[in-house]
């Protein structure tokens, strides 16, 4: 038998960490059962990022929410490539599930990502 380097929690160890936070809609909605679970933690890191636009008042004309996340935001946190990163956002983009959409600001700005509210039914 391994021994595990890693020690155990106790008492209330476990609350001095920060989580992200990936809904459980995400991972027991029959709707969602195609996604897959990279996707999932991807759509999780967004919506995090969502605070932090709410903070700085990223809100377009209609007072939607927009985020600012790159391709590269993507490889850093999720520890890939280029190709896998770009696969990700196609699948929550609207050519996959929808949960994500993506508008080009033009040469040199970068683009808004609106993320999509899960538990409200499509227009």
């Amino acid at each position: 038998m391994v021994t595990s380097p890693y020690p155990y929690f106790y008492g209330d160890q476990a609350d001095a960490f920060s989580y992200y936070r990936i809904p459980r809609a995400l991972i027991t909605g029959r709707e969602f059962r195609h996604v897959s679970t990279d996707a999932k933690l991807l759509y999780g890191l967004l919506l995090d990022r969502m605070g932090l636009s709410t903070k700085n008042g990223w809100l377009d004309s209609e007072r939607r929410v927009y985020i600012y996340f790159t391709q590269e935001d993507a490889m850093a946190l999720m520890s890939c490539g280029k190709d896998k990163a770009t696969k990700l956002f196609r699948e929550l983009d609207q050519d996959g599930i929808g949960l994500i959409e993506r508008k080009k600001q033009g040469q040199g700005r970068p683009t808004r990502i609106y993320v999509k509210n899960f538990l409200l039914p499509p227009d």
